[in-house]
């Protein structure tokens, strides 16, 4: 039995009634109604309906035409936003990912009929019945990933459909189905054609699963991890996987992903992940380098703010155990500062009390005194750091 609450849910069936009372069928489909079957919250709800997108678009007063070409819009409604696709069939694929042509139809059966796994080819109607064609209730139970129809043939069609597989693995701790298992070990070579940055959204919830250690086993099995970039070296660190699920955030998993390889830097690079992550995961693999060379004391703590945690989490997979917060936590409240803006003193200050011209010495001489306050050699008092400067001074 399904049950969706909420004012999302809600919202939905008044766009699902005003597309009925047009003359129009149109049901939720896809990962709504696989969610609410598994008991998981719903909070987006993608639409299938026989009406056309400018059918659609005279209908609502807010509507983005976000995929018009495939038949898609985005219905904007009290406030939520729904993504309504035409009733559709894809024509051969030209590139293992988008179709030549899509033909709208008139019939959700023949829509479902092209979907990717048979978990995500239920629709539900407004009245609450259940379209099942492909037994997709029975694969949720036995909590099976199948594809609709031929394995081989889908993955043809879209080759990330191989890649969304695994992911379902990990996040759902589901268990490939035969054939589509053998299907993903045969066609993994069309990964090639699909864009890295489509690869990568769907590789970072693989990373972010529960059942992720199965998923990378699969994934190793069936040879994807020699088409996708940098992943030969991943099978070498199979031992540090069952602690991945101790890893709470995106870049602490790249982080970890990337120390797998010889250049992390240039890793990370060819998964065309931003700088700003870029940056994060090398900041965090440094600070992890120095508590394990020096362990954790108040420098290395201090360096590692804020996300002393994340060190400790991705130090604690490297070395094959949980992680220990109580110390690190225990350090971190010891701390005099916590960020060098706590210091009792400015650049302003020193210059004024040295009666010398700003130059290189002052960024020099707060980053001494930082360091003698982390380390409870002064107190962050202004008294104690003028006794200090005038002692370094003579240095």
């Amino acid at each position: 039995m399904i049950r969706l609450t909420g004012r999302a849910y809600e919202c939905c069936l008044e766009v699902l009634q005003l597309l009925k009372d047009a003359g129009h069928e149109a049901y939720i489909v896809g990962g709504a109604v696989r969610d609410a079957l598994l008991g998981l919250p719903v909070s987006d709800f993608d639409l299938a309906s026989s009406a056309k997108p400018e059918e659609i678009m005279a209908i609502f007063h807010t509507v983005i035409p976000t995929g018009i070409d495939h038949g898609t819009v985005t219905v904007i409604h009290n406030g939520f936003s729904y993504e309504v696709t035409t009733f559709r069939t894809d024509a051969s694929y030209k590139d293992f990912r988008h179709p030549n042509a899509v033909s709208f139809l008139g019939s959700i059966e023949e829509d479902l009929a092209r979907r990717d796994f048979t978990m995500n080819s239920l629709a539900l109607s407004i009245d609450g019945t259940l379209i099942d064609l492909y037994s997709g209730q029975e694969d949720l139970k036995n909590r099976l990933i199948r594809t609709v129809g031929n394995p081989n043939e889908r993955f043809q069609e879209d080759a990330l459909r191989m890649i969304r597989a695994l992911r379902f693995q990990s996040t759902l701790n589901f268990t490939l189905d035969q054939q589509t298992e053998q299907a993903l070990k045969e066609q993994a070579d069309l990964l090639q054609y699909v864009a890295i940055e489509r690869i990568q959204m769907e590789f970072s919830k693989l990373l972010a699963g529960k059942a992720v250690h199965q998923a990378l086993h699969a994934l190793v099995q069936a040879n994807v991890h020699h088409i996708l970039p940098e992943l030969q070296q991943i099978e070498h660190s199979f031992d540090e996987i069952p602690f991945l699920v101790n890893l709470t955030t995106e870049i602490e998993r790249w982080a970890w992903l990337s120390s797998t390889t010889e250049k992390p830097s240039q890793f990370l690079k060819k998964w065309r992940l931003s700088n700003r992550i870029i940056k994060e995961v090398e900041h965090l693999l440094e600070n992890v380098k120095n508590a394990q060379d020096k362990g954790w004391n108040k420098e290395t703590v201090y360096n590692a703010l804020p996300e002393v945690k994340s060190c400790e989490r991705l130090r604690a997979m490297f070395e094959k155990r949980r992680p220990l917060f109580e110390g690190v936590e225990q350090i971190t409240s010891d701390l005099a500062i916590t960020s060098s803006k706590m210091l009792a003193v400015t650049g302003e200050d020193l210059i004024h009390w040295r009666e010398t011209p700003p130059g290189p010495w002052v960024g020099e001489a707060l980053k001494q005194i930082e360091l003698a306050v982390i380390n409870d050699e002064i107190k962050n008092e202004k008294s104690s750091i003028r006794r200090w400067l005038k002692q370094w001074q003579t240095q």
